[in-house]
Formats: structure tokens, C-alpha cells, sequence
């Protein structure tokens, strides 16, 4: 198994601070090159992409790039996981689906690959308690962290969630 990252609207978590850190990584993808705006971040990419249908443009170039290939894990963080959530709905073909700080899934179903989600505990924008125990096969709240969690290379739970990872990427569609 192999992971497709995609990263959050600042381009974060930088390589060296991505949980797939030593893990076999096919693809890092930014979503701003996704959705064909390569000089956007922060908020102005966050308006292309929730306000001007950029979030489209990110899932169709998705499923072009994850056609036949079936046994790569997604990891995406905040708006990256929903682009990758969205674009398994619109028909895209992965082994599983791994979730860090993707607050937007909480208007979400459940979709047809074995999917684990992150939150920090803190984050105001976490799905409901209703939601996590019924849409992601997995989902995991973590003290004391915030959304952007992932972006700080000391944060305590980092080791936790990389362990948790490696272990989805080991043992493949059984999260």
C-alpha cells in the first residue's frame, strides 16, 4: 500500500512535518494546484474553493490522477480530505481514506471505502459526536489539539496519529 497526500489551503503540513514521513508516498498534491489556481492559498484559496467552484475543478483532477489505481490510501488534511472524501462520492477508486482536521466533512455521508478521521479536540469546527460515531469507520479526538495540530512538530499527539497511520497503511482496507 502507498499513501496520496493532499495537503490543507496553506499547503501544510510541510514534507518533513507530513505524517506520511518514511511511509511510501505515490503522490503529494497541493489543492491549489488541484483546482488549477497554483499561486492561491490561505483564504484566497479557500473562497476559490468553496465559493467559485474550485472544489470541483480539485475532485475532477482527483479522479483523473487516481484512475486505476485502486490500492493507494488517501491522506488528506483539512480541506485536502474533503477533496479526497469528495472525490471517492464522485467516484474515484482508493483502498481507504484517512482524514486529519477535515472540519467540512461534518455535511458528509459515509462513502463506499474504509475511511479514519482526526480531530483535535478544541477545533470549533469538529463533526458532532452523532457524526463520528456514525459516518468514518475510525474516528479518533485528540486532547488538547487544535485544527492545524498537524503543522506543529511538537505537538504531543503527532506520535499517536503516525502510529495510527502506519498501521492503517500495514494493514490496508482493514482500518
Amino acid at each position: 500500500m502507498s499513501l496520496i497526500v493532499v495537503t490543507d489551503i496553506h499547503g501544510a503540513p510541510e514534507a518533513e512535518l507530513c505524517f506520511s514521513r518514511g511511509l511510501p508516498v505515490t503522490a503529494r498534491l497541493s489543492l491549489a494546484g488541484l483546482c488549477g489556481q497554483p499561486a492561491l492559498s490561505g483564504e484566497a484559496l479557500h473562497h476559490h474553493l468553496f465559493k467559485e467552484n474550485g472544489m470541483a475543478r480539485a475532485i475532477a483532477a482527483l479522479n483523473d490522477r487516481l484512475a486505476d489505481q485502486p490500492h493507494l490510501i488517501g491522506l488528506g488534511y483539512s480541506a485536502g480530505g474533503t477533496a479526497l472524501w469528495k472525490a471517492v462520492q464522485a467516484g474515484a477508486s482508493l483502498a481507504g481514506l484517512i482524514c486529519v482536521s477535515s472540519t467540512r466533512l461534518r455535511d458528509e455521508s459515509a462513502i463506499g471505502v474504509p475511511t479514519q478521521v482526526f480531530f483535535g479536540e478544541t477545533d470549533p469546527g469538529r463533526p458532532s459526536e452523532d457524526w463520528l460515531d456514525s459516518v468514518p469507520d475510525k474516528a479518533t479526538v485528540l486532547p488538547n489539539a487544535a485544527h492545524a495540530f498537524y503543522a506543529d512538530a511538537d505537538h504531543p499527539a503527532r506520535a499517536d496519529v503516525i502510529r495510527e497511520i502506519t498501521r492503517a497503511l500495514t494493514l490496508g482496507r482493514d482500518f
